[in-house]
């Protein structure tokens, strides 16, 4: 669920932050980092109960529909065909990179990384660039092989058409 989890850490952080995706923003931490005062942090943090009770829904759905257990699924078979597909093309990608579906590529510099992204989205693929080089690939949870399969077909298209 977390992605601290990978990493079997002997004891988890003091804090970890969660958003988007949850369709809220919220936070969790130890006993040992709650402030001594009371409402110490009073802000957006705070939550919103009506989004809470969405959250309970979403993670009911992601339990019910087994949703992680598919990001990992897919998660792989999309991280090995972006492998592949840099193996292709080594000139143009490197660095490819993450868990799940929440993965990364960086490309040979900033212009060829807009300009895929361009080249994407003629083909009605969206997807962003996050620092100088990288295209973030950050698909819903209900994200399947076959949209995988989509994306990775676009890419190598649109990778041959910059070369």
């Amino acid at each position: 669920m977390w992605c601290h989890e990978y990493f079997n850490l002997p004891s988890p952080p003091d804090i970890v932050t969660f958003s988007k995706k949850m369709q809220l923003g919220g936070y969790f931490h130890g006993e040992h980092m709650t402030p001594p005062q009371a409402y110490r942090v009073f802000n957006t943090w705070m939550g919103d109960p009506g989004k809470v009770l969405l959250l309970e829904q979403i993670i009911n759905v992601m339990k019910r529909d087994g949703l992680l257990q598919q990001v990992q699924k897919v998660g792989d078979h999309f991280k090995e065909r972006l492998l592949e597909i840099e193996a292709e093309f080594p000139h143009l990608l490197n660095s490819c990179r993450g868990r799940g579906t929440f993965l990364a590529i960086n490309c040979r510099n900033t212009k060829l990384r807009d300009d895929l992204l361009h080249k994407l989205k003629q083909k009605g693929i969206i997807t962003g660039g996050c620092g100088d080089l990288a295209i973030r690939l950050r698909p819903a949870l209900v994200f399947e092989e076959k949209h995988a399969n989509i994306f990775l077909d676009h890419f190598r298209s649109a990778l041959k058409e910059v070369k």
